[in-house]
């Protein structure tokens, strides 16, 4: 069946047969457009306002884009548990040759249904561009990229996607190098060049978004931007809300809210979790607010590991804890690395603790001291910008112009 008559690479999924009532199986009529676009060299899927319910689409050649009526008005629903949308290659290829290609999903819902499996799959993919697209209800990774390249997320909603009870391994996005230790899903190569921009990502269960090297995968994810974004939960049960494993190179974070409000109610174990477990190199965490409320969910507001020859760079981390958290605002972890961490603290609790850096330290990032801060506290100038907590008054200092200033922590 030919296109609409909005022009030849326009394809209504209407036009091959799709009812989009939310009751008839839309999975044959949707794929045939899917197919259409490719055999006519790429195209524009269009999705009329409607309920089109699905599962195992896939699209199987470059330069097909997705478009809805908007992201609450023609909605993908999963027809049962499986992976609902493929825009994958075939297999791994570190030339990209056969990569999935060009192709993007706009002003479009994706409803999990309540079932397992993939919202979104981006196995051996570059150049995706998911924008205005909101996602729902998936009681598993909602987002799965393995071999994924220089692709964009501008304004990608997930909500109410908490994974199956008591996962530990569900994130909502999860960029890793790997998902297999063999087959389809392997991959020795890696995730690089993406960028998540003013994304919302709420009631997740096992966390928001992870970056790893994955299954069996020695290669270094890198060039990995989070801008804008708010990470939001009560419904936490296993893992942090961010995490980037010590394969990360070139990981920025940048202006994210992070909210741990209370546990899901089937995890039982309602354990304490860290929010942020960060051990990129050549990274930088940046203006990060970390919150809870009446319930004690969080562990340590940040994880901290710094791998060999790197810093590990924080700067204005804040913990507003309505609830002391159950250790440190930062824990640092035996690391073979440098640390700079500026002007980072939280509201209540332990500031630091673990292998905190030693006082002698050239450069030290953060100092804790029993009593009034002074240059004696410590051995390595310059000290203009160093911050210091005095444990004893409960004050943080920072030194400015030669001269000590502090504030009152509580």
């Amino acid at each position: 069946m030919a296109g609409s008559a909005t022009g030849p690479d326009w394809f209504n999924v209407r036009d091959y047969g799709a009812k989009g009532d939310g009751a008839a199986d839309d999975t044959v009529a949707v794929q045939a457009a899917l197919d259409a676009a490719v055999a006519g060299g790429g195209g524009t899927v269009y999705f009329p306002a409607g309920q089109y319910l699905v599962l195992g689409l896939a699209v199987k050649g470059n330069g097909v884009k997705l478009v809805g009526a908007g992201s609450k008005a023609a909605t993908l629903v999963k027809g049962g548990n499986g992976t609902l949308l493929a825009i994958s290659g075939p297999a791994t290829d570190p030339s990209g040759a056969s990569h999935r290609r060009y192709c993007s999903v706009e002003s479009l819902g994706f409803n999990g249904n309540n079932k397992t499996g993939l919202l979104l799959e981006l196995y051996y993919n570059d150049n995706t561009y998911v924008r205005d697209v909101y996602m729902s209800s998936n009681n598993d990774v909602v987002i799965d990229a393995v071999e994924c390249w220089d692709s964009r997320y501008y304004n990608l909603v997930i909500e109410g996607c908490s994974g199956t009870a008591d996962s530990t391994s569900q994130p909502n996005v999860y960029l890793r190098n790997s998902a297999a230790a063999s087959g389809y899903g392997y991959s020795g190569d890696n995730n690089n060049q993406l960028h998540f921009v003013g994304c919302r990502l709420e009631a997740f269960g096992t966390g928001a978004i992870w970056v790893t090297a994955g299954v069996n995968n020695a290669n270094n994810p890198n060039g990995i931007y989070l801008t804008d974004c708010k990470f939001e939960t009560s419904q936490m049960q296993g893992g942090p809300h961010l995490k980037t494993d010590a394969s990360c190179r070139h990981v920025y974070a940048s202006n994210i809210y992070c909210y741990a409000g209370n546990f899901a109610s089937t995890y039982t174990s309602k354990k304490a979790q860290n929010i942020v477990a960060w051990a990129a190199s050549f990274s930088a965490l940046e203006n990060v607010l970390i919150a809870n409320g009446s319930v004690a969910t969080v562990n340590a507001g940040v994880d901290l590991y710094s791998g060999p020859g790197s810093t590990a760079v924080v700067r204005n981390v804040i913990g507003q804890y309505a609830t002391a958290p159950a250790g440190p605002h930062i824990y640092y972890e035996p690391s073979a690395g440098d640390f700079r961490v500026e002007a980072s603290w939280g509201t209540v609790g332990a500031q630091a603790s673990g292998a905190v850096p030693a006082k002698n330290a050239p450069n030290p990032p953060l100092r804790l001291v029993a009593g009034v801060v002074s240059d004696a506290s410590f051995t390595h100038p310059p000290l203009d910008g160093t911050v210091a907590v005095d444990t004893t008054d409960n004050r943080l200092y920072v030194r400015v112009n030669g001269s000590w200033r502090w504030a009152a922590l509580n």
